[in-house]
This record gives structure tokens, sequence and C-alpha cells, in this order.
């Protein structure tokens, strides 16, 4: 059986690839672009002015994101087209990721009220039931499509990363988890919370993978 690295090995040569800088300022902006738009209606509000539609913000941010972004790639467009396929599904993976993400983050912006914070919109904020049945399906499905072409394209150093990542990620979860429902029940915490559980592994499987892919 022909192993992954040996696949690998087979791939066409690669020029030198596009810089991942550029894209992640391009994201930063689209997002502080949308916080100066929330931060101008939470400031009108206050004034007792009318604010600006929740929908601008978002739209602008979009528009910014995706006009930068497409010029990006079109910039590079000869070395995406170079790709081999399994280099076109990895990234065809991060992208789809990327995509889901953002439109989550960005409904999520539209579904919440005029001058709630950002404490509101990622805390205890209301929610509307077409947002979290829409969002849970995006992530779902997305999740599940993109996890499929994202182990059918990486290699067997990348899998090795990302298989301890997963690992340290769930000891991260089933430490603490069951310490903090224990001491809910003594009156001694809070109620228990998935959120900050789910982040702590989310953290610590990335930190991980980083580590052993990047080392």
């Amino acid at each position: 059986m022909v192993s992954k690295e040996r696949m690998m090995a087979a791939d066409p040569k690669e020029s030198r690839a596009p810089g991942i800088v550029l894209p992640v300022l391009i994201s930063l902006g689209a997002v502080m672009l949308a916080g100066v738009f929330a931060g101008y209606n939470d400031a009108t509000v206050e004034a007792g002015r009318t604010p600006l539609a929740p929908w601008v913000g978002p739209l602008v941010a979009a528009a910014f994101g995706i006009g930068g972004l497409t010029l990006y790639f079109r910039r590079h467009a000869g070395w995406f087209r170079a790709l081999s396929p399994r280099q076109h599904r990895y990234w065809s993976a991060l992208g789809l990721s990327a995509i889901i993400g953002g439109i989550i983050g960005g409904w999520m912006v539209l579904d919440q009220e005029t001058g709630r914070d950002a404490a509101d919109l990622f805390g205890s904020g209301a929610l509307s039931p077409s947002f979290a049945l829409g969002a849970s399906l995006l992530w779902a499905g997305g999740l599940a499509v993109g996890m499929i072409l994202y182990h059918r394209a990486i290699d067997d150093h990348e899998e090795r990363a990302w298989l301890w990542a997963g690992l340290a990620g769930w000891y991260a979860f089933i430490f603490p988890a069951p310490v903090w429902w224990v001491l809910h029940r003594a009156a001694l915490a809070p109620p228990v919370d998935v959120m900050p559980l789910f982040l702590v592994s989310l953290l610590v499987n990335g930190a991980v993978y980083l580590w052993l892919k990047f080392r």
C-alpha cells in the first residue's frame, strides 16, 4: 500500500506559497471595521440619536473582507491553480471552515439588538430560534464536510499532530468537567457552563497541534 508520505513526495514541486499574514490582517481589519460601526451605533443611541441599521456594519465589514481576500487570491491565482488535487482538498477544507465561521459570526451580529455590547453578544444575550437552528445546522454540516476533506488531504505528519491534539483537547475537558460538577453539587462553584470547558479544550487542542506541526 502506498503511504500518505509517499503520495506527498509524488506531488509536483511547489513554488513559493503566498504568505498567510496578509489574509489574517484583512480578516482582522474586517472584524475591527464591524466593531467600529457597532461602537458608533452604541454612542449614537446614548446620545439620543437614531443609529444606523444593525446590518450596515456587518455588510460593510463583509464587503471589505471579501473584496480584500478576492484581490489577494487573484494576485496569487497562478499558485493556486498549480496545486495538486491533495492540496486543493486541503485548502478547500480550510476555506470552507473560514467561510462558515464568517457566516455564523456575521449572522450572530445581525441577530442582536442595537446597543448590546460584546459581553451580551458572546455571553448572556438571547438568540433568536431561527439563528440558533441555522447556526447549529451550518456548524454541524460544515464541520462534517470540512473534516472529510481535511482528513483526505493531510499527510502522516499532520495526521499525527491532529490526533495528538485531539487527545490533548479531550484530556483538557475530562479533567475539569467532573471536578466542576462535583464542586457545584456541594455549592462550592457556580453551575457548570459548557462553553468555558469547550474553549479550554479548543485552546489546548490548537496549542498542541501547532507545536507538533511546526516544531
